[in-house]
């Protein structure tokens, strides 16, 4: 009888754990990536053009797909994701005007759309997967 309750407990205290760490992960990351798109531009490691637009890409596919985590409803999850769009089109107009050594660039922003779509997409797969996991 215990070890059945102890269970039940471990399980609830995980389901409501879990989301609310990935909010936390999703509200500091969107807060990481705001200070490191305003921020005074920090040289890149590499020399290979373009990178950049790959971690464009990479930060708001993360962005977009962490709320499928972090949020039970669906709709809440999606309007998260959606989102992002126009903050990485805010943050590039931020670039324009506050942003030392940085620059507005539509590629940017197109490589942000990219990264949303495929992080909505990544992020609709966790959220099937979970679903089916929590009934099966």
């Amino acid at each position: 009888m215990v070890a059945g309750y102890q269970e039940y407990v471990l399980k609830k205290i995980k389901k409501a754990f879990i989301p609310t760490l990935m909010q936390v992960v999703w509200i500091l990351s969107v807060v990481l990536v705001a200070y490191l798109s305003l921020a005074p531009k920090i040289p890149f490691p590499t020399n290979i053009e373009g990178i950049d637009k790959v971690y464009h890409s990479l930060a708001y596919l993360w962005l977009a797909a962490i709320p499928f985590l972090g949020f039970r409803r669906l709709g809440m999850a999606l309007i998260s994701a959606f989102l992002m769009i126009p903050l990485g089109i805010a943050l590039e107009y931020g670039q324009r005007f506050l942003a030392m050594g940085r620059y507005f660039s539509t590629g940017d922003m197109i490589a942000n759309l990219i990264g949303v779509v495929a992080g909505i997409m990544l992020g609709m797969l966790f959220k099937a997967r979970l679903t089916i996991g929590f009934q099966g």
